[in-house]
């Protein structure tokens, strides 16, 4: 992707996301109890309950996209590109996406590509968990858009197929034992299982600001474990340098230490957390 400048007007900057205008000075991750968004260099994830509906709208300006999902709560969805772009627009120390006015809960560094530390021992599984997850990954699979972003400290997806249409922010920890994964929103319509789901948690800012506790009790290699306040614990099950595997929840989930030349469009700086 191609890199784009930055646009200030005055105090109250307004940032419209056509191909000569940069996300660059809103990056991070923001959030309230009703909205959630994750801002790179290159790509932007809004999520919203907007009165009875779950919505999402995925921002790649480099590519002249935006794209937005509905969720009705009659079970449709409503998913297409849209010929007007987000507008985000900065008071004080927060932003407004789409009416929301949301605080900053996590920063943001895009860095060059670099070798990530293989897993040499159970000692290194923890920072190998978080450190393999980072980066924005973003392809079009027959026109639709799959975009995977990886903070420090939360998970992203956008991902529309023809067989499901996924969409999620979570919360997640990791230590030597494995990862709590803790899924703050969710709009999911799966064709294979039947599954359709549009939820955000009450007190959704708490939870992508405020760090998650890791109760190692929970953590079983032969299962994962559901915690009463929704959190997810996936188990290790192995590690090697380059793979990590883990339980999780009725399949393995493969954990693998991408190389330098991976096929990830924004390299996250690693923040230990």
């Amino acid at each position: 992707m191609k890199k784009i400048t930055i646009l200030v007007l005055f105090v109250m900057s307004f940032i419209s996301a056509f191909p000569n205008v940069s996300l660059s000075s809103v990056k991070g991750v923001w959030a309230n109890d009703g909205a959630e968004a994750v801002i790179t260099d290159e790509i932007c994830i809004f999520y919203a309950k907007v009165d009875s509906t779950m919505q999402a709208i995925l921002e790649v300006p480099s590519l002249s996209i935006t794209h937005k999902t509905v969720f009705e709560k009659d079970g449709s969805v409503a998913a297409s590109r849209v010929s007007t772009p987000l507008e985000i627009k900065t008071e004080d120390e927060h932003i407004v996406i789409c009416g929301e006015r949301m605080q900053k809960v996590e920063e943001i560094e895009i860095v060059a590509p670099y070798e990530m530390d293989e897993c040499k021992d159970k000692s290194d599984v923890g920072k190998c968990l978080q450190e393999w997850r980072l980066g924005v990954k973003f392809v079009l699979q027959d026109g639709e858009p799959l975009c995977e972003i990886g903070t420090n400290r939360h998970l992203f997806i956008y991902m529309i197929n023809p067989s499901m249409v996924y969409i999620r922010a979570a919360a997640t920890r990791n230590n030597n034992e494995g990862t709590l994964f803790f899924q703050n929103i969710r709009m999911m319509k799966n064709q294979n299982t039947g599954e359709y789901t549009m939820s955000i948690i009450p007190d959704n800012l708490n939870v992508a600001k405020n760090d998650l506790e890791i109760d190692n009790s929970k953590y079983n290699p032969k299962a994962c474990y559901f915690s009463e306040d929704g959190g997810i614990y996936w188990s290790l099950i192995s590690y090697s340098p380059d793979l990590i595997m883990l339980n999780g929840c009725g399949e393995t989930y493969q954990v693998a230490r991408p190389a330098i030349d991976a096929p990830i469009e924004e390299w996250i700086k690693y923040n230990p957390y």
